[in-house]
């Protein structure tokens, strides 16, 4: 509070100073229009009384990039070819298998092309899997991609699944590990602190969870694996939740503490909450949409939560205490079908926001007829959200990442698990 209010003082003072000089009108609007994008300084751009941001509107500009998407159930926005446009890797024809491929990021209202990363794995068969990861797994500055063998969820989805990376820029496959059935969840992280990715895997038919360390010259090695737990399903991020400086778990609402030094050692469970793993029925029971993101930087790591596959639910936030325990804040009420759970700071106000979409294709099943995307725009230190409506046609495992470089967040907007076409959602709030 002393170093805001000297700040003020300091910048009054200048003010003074300043317009005690001026001799012109024409120089009073300049130094009006710099002190409105300085003001927001010394505690982030956000206005602290007002709560509103500085800059203009949050708008978003709809443009289609493909009109062949089959299946793309998993997908993931990342910059390929180093030319500073985000490309959109993806797995075509998720259902029953396919082959691995991107498309080519661009400017424009043309559609990006499509460029082949394989179409098939080194042990034959084909792609498919919930999730897509992307990040340099080998250290060696370009992003690298998971591909993984399966027969699809629709065709097989009790088969063995095997995980490859595939190294850029000439997509040579390297093997993972195999995990027994169709993947639900990948996350990409650095569990040991060597500088190189490791990888968590979640699966559904198994409930299985795995821990992948990657160690240069070696075989990656399977350091943690439970399977039949606690109904795990969908739903994985990764995080230290604990605030002891190592990478935590969590999944389906159930969260596995990192271990310390040896990472073979037990990973510790405790079950979040268990409205999020306790659901009985058919396949779509116990599915999630999970998202982590530390919010007010204390070094603890906060928890976004929604059911992606039935109504009736919340949209939750939940931050670890310090006793321990673990405290819900219910962000919506209910939101049905939630497979689009993202957590950025869209109207750059210096706080994080919250994109949330209900997937249209099984809105439809559960009876409902509004299929939102939106964004909760967090106002009065995230205790209350502006809702800002970006489309009423659905989203699937929307990504948002900014595409362009220009400093705001895009969305990528997939509208429902069996549409054919793609679209970006271009922020416009710097333009």
């Amino acid at each position: 509070m002393a170093m805001s209010l000297l700040y003020r003082w300091m910048i009054e003072y200048i003010i003074c100073i300043t317009f005690r000089r001026m001799k012109t009108l024409a120089s009073i609007f300049q130094l009006s229009a710099i002190l409105v994008l300085v003001s927001g300084c010394g505690n982030g751009t956000k206005n602290q009384e007002s709560g509103q941001a500085q800059l203009a509107e949050l708008t978003f500009k709809s443009r289609l990039i493909s009109d062949t998407a089959l299946y793309w159930w998993a997908h993931c926005p990342a910059d390929l070819t180093g030319d500073g446009l985000t490309d959109l890797v993806f797995i075509n024809q998720n259902s029953s298998g396919g082959y691995l491929a991107y498309l080519e990021g661009r400017i424009g209202s043309e559609l990006w092309e499509e460029v082949m990363i394989a179409e098939s794995p080194p042990s034959g068969g084909l792609f498919a899997s919930g999730d897509m990861e992307c990040g340099d797994v080998d250290g060696d500055g370009d992003i690298d991609v998971l591909g993984i063998k399966h027969p699809g969820e629709w065709q097989d989805a009790g088969a063995e699944a095997e995980i490859y990376w595939y190294e850029n820029p000439d997509w040579k496959p390297h093997l993972v590990g195999a995990v027994p059935d169709a993947v639900k969840d990948v996350s990409l992280t650095d569990f040991n602190k060597d500088g190189l990715l490791d990888m968590a895997v979640l699966t559904f038919d198994e409930a299985s969870l795995s821990v992948f360390i990657h160690e240069p010259g070696k075989a990656w090695d399977r350091v943690f694996y439970v399977e039949q737990f606690g109904n795990l399903h969908e739903g994985m991020g990764v995080g230290d939740f604990d605030g002891d400086g190592n990478t935590d778990i969590v999944a389906t609402g159930h969260i596995f503490y990192h271990p310390g030094a040896d990472l073979t050692e037990n990973w510790e469970g405790e079950n979040m909450d268990e409205k999020w793993n306790n659901q009985t029925g058919d396949w779509s029971r116990n599915g999630t949409k999970t998202f982590v993101r530390d919010i007010d930087g204390d070094g603890s790591s906060e928890i976004f939560i929604a059911q992606s596959e039935r109504a009736g639910y919340p949209l939750s936030m939940y931050s670890r205490t310090g006793e321990g325990s673990w405290k819900e804040q219910v962000i919506l009420d209910s939101i049905p079908a939630c497979h689009t759970l993202q957590v950025f700071d869209f109207d750059l106000d210096g706080a994080y926001d919250i994109l949330a979409g209900v997937n249209l294709g099984r809105a439809v099943n559960l009876g409902f007829d509004s299929y939102e995307v939106k964004v909760l725009l967090s106002r009065e230190d995230f205790t209350s959200f502006e809702h800002k409506i970006l489309s009423t046609k659905g989203i699937y495992n929307g990504q948002a990442a900014d595409y362009d470089g220009d400093g705001d967040v895009d969305i990528f907007r997939y509208p429902h698990h069996e549409a054919i076409d793609f679209y970006l959602l271009e922020n416009k709030i710097i333009d």
